[in-house]
C-alpha cells in the first residue's frame, strides 16, 4: 500500500510548471507567494517552512540553513530544533524562489513576522492559495516529495540527495530514488515500442 502511495506522490513536471506559472502570474499576496514557493523549490517539511526566519537565508552563497521546525499544540506554534542530526541542513536556494520571496524582509520569520504563523492562519493560507491556482490536490508533503524526486531526476547522487531532504535513514531517499529510476525504465520501454511500432 505504502509503494502505491509513494507512485501518487511526487507531482508531474508538467504540472510543478504550471504551478510556478500561476505564482508568477496570479499570487499577488506576499506571505501566499512565499509559502508557496517555499514548499516547491525546497523540499522542507511543513515545519521547516514555517520555521525558516530571514537570517536562516544566505543569499550571497545561494544556501538555505535548515534551523527549526513549527509544531502545533492545539492553534499555537511551538518553535523546536531538528529531532535528528541531519534534520539540521543546508539546502540550494533556487533563483526563481528569490525572486518569489520579495521583497526580503531581513529580520523575524518569513512567514509570520515576529512569530510563526498559527495553525488556523497556515490553513486559511493554503486554502486561500488553492482557491487562485490548480495545486492539483497537492499537500505539503507532495510539495516535498516531489521536490525529492525532481533531484533524483536530475541525476543528483543519491548521498546529497539523502542531505538535502534531511532523511535520517538513507532507506528512504534510496526508496524514492529507485522508484524514480522505475518509472524512467518504464519510459524507455514505451519509446522503444513506439520506434519498433509497436
Amino acid at each position: 500500500v505504502s509503494k502505491r502511495k509513494k507512485e501518487r506522490d511526487a507531482l508531474k513536471p508538467e504540472q510543478l510548471k504550471a504551478i510556478i506559472e500561476s505564482i508568477a502570474s496570479e499570487l499577488k499576496d506576499d506571505d501566499e507567494r512565499r509559502l508557496i514557493s517555499l514548499m516547491l523549490f525546497t523540499g522542507m517539511r511543513r515545519g521547516e517552512v514555517l520555521g525558516l526566519k530571514w537570517e536562516d537565508i544566505d543569499f550571497k552563497k545561494k544556501l538555505i540553513h535548515v534551523e527549526r521546525s513549527v509544531t502545533y499544540t492545539h492553534n499555537q506554534p511551538e518553535v523546536t530544533t531538528p529531532k535528528t542530526a541531519s534534520g539540521k541542513r543546508v539546502i540550494p536556494l533556487d533563483e526563481r524562489l528569490e525572486i518569489f520571496l520579495q521583497p526580503i524582509r531581513g529580520t523575524g520569520f518569513v512567514l509570520g513576522g515576529e512569530t510563526p504563523l498559527t495553525n488556523m492562519v497556515f490553513r486559511r493560507l493554503y486554502k486561500s492559495i488553492s482557491g487562485k491556482i490548480n495545486l492539483f490536490g497537492a499537500t505539503p508533503h507532495v510539495f516535498r516529495h516531489s521536490y525529492i524526486t525532481t533531484l533524483a531526476k536530475a541525476d543528483v547522487d543519491l548521498k546529497t540527495i539523502q542531505r538535502i531532504s534531511g532523511h535520517s535513514n538513507i532507506t528512504t531517499t534510496l526508496n524514492i530514488y529507485t522508484h524514480t529510476r522505475e518509472e524512467e525504465i518504464q519510459e524507455a520501454g514505451a519509446k522503444i515500442g513506439k520506434l519498433l511500432g509497436a
